[in-house]
């Protein structure tokens, strides 16, 4: 008796890919940049660090900020979002200037490779390369750093470990509507119009949304 012909399994579906980063970060803890993403989570900013755990994402609540943050503290805010930084192609090189801000690899003790800030002062340049049909940038660049630990020291670096600084402004609409939110509590002169405003967000105990999610409370959990 012949063997009863099998269904073929349909191909699995491909896993959805998530669309890459538009967005930079720069964190409070180290004061380097990291790709992240944002979103808006029971009135509250949620930065999420790409390629980490969800325990490190970083939690801004607008009630939390209207009382105890000023227009700077939100301007300051504002100013840790940018644009994605590319990387220097090695048919680049010739474009760069001095002066140019570039977000620069960092080695620092004990193996972690981190992204800071630095000015570039010049460029050593140098006949470039053909590596298996592609051109290879054998320059070296000169760069001040601007930001971490060695701010202020200079350093020559390869094109490798740099990334070209974007002056387009950020454009993702949930940051900015959250930005501008808390800008406009802040602005109003009326103290009891924010008291009202705070009190609208749905909070437990402490000030923290009764759905918060996890991680929440560990930035704006009650402290008793």
């Amino acid at each position: 008796m012949a063997p009863t012909p099998r269904k073929r399994k349909a191909p699995a579906p491909e896993p959805r890919r998530r669309p890459p980063s538009l967005l930079e970060f720069r964190a409070p803890v180290d004061g380097a940049w990291y790709d992240a993403r944002v979103t808006v989570q029971c009135g509250a900013l949620r930065v999420m660090y790409e390629g980490f755990l969800e325990e490190l994402d970083e939690w801004y609540d607008p009630a939390a900020l209207a009382v105890a943050a000023s227009a700077r503290d939100v301007a300051a805010l504002r100013a840790r979002f940018r644009v994605r930084s590319t990387p220097l192609e090695d048919t680049q090189c010739r474009d760069l200037r001095a002066g140019a801000l570039l977000c620069v690899s960092c080695a620092l003790d004990g193996g972690d490779l981190k992204f800071y800030d630095a000015v570039l002062e010049s460029v050593l340049a140098a006949a470039h390369e053909t590596v298996d049909g592609k051109e290879r940038c054998a320059c070296r660049f000169m760069v001040r750093w601007s930001e971490g630990p060695r701010a202020g020291s200079r350093e020559e670096v390869g094109v490798e470990r740099i990334c070209c600084v974007q002056s387009s402004p950020v454009q993702d609409p949930e940051l900015l509507e959250f930005l501008d939110g808390v800008t406009k509590l802040l602005g109003n002169v009326n103290e009891e119009m924010v008291a009202q405003e705070i009190r609208a967000v749905p909070a437990a105990e402490g000030g923290v949304p009764a759905n918060a999610p996890p991680g929440f409370h560990r930035k704006f959990g009650s402290t008793k």
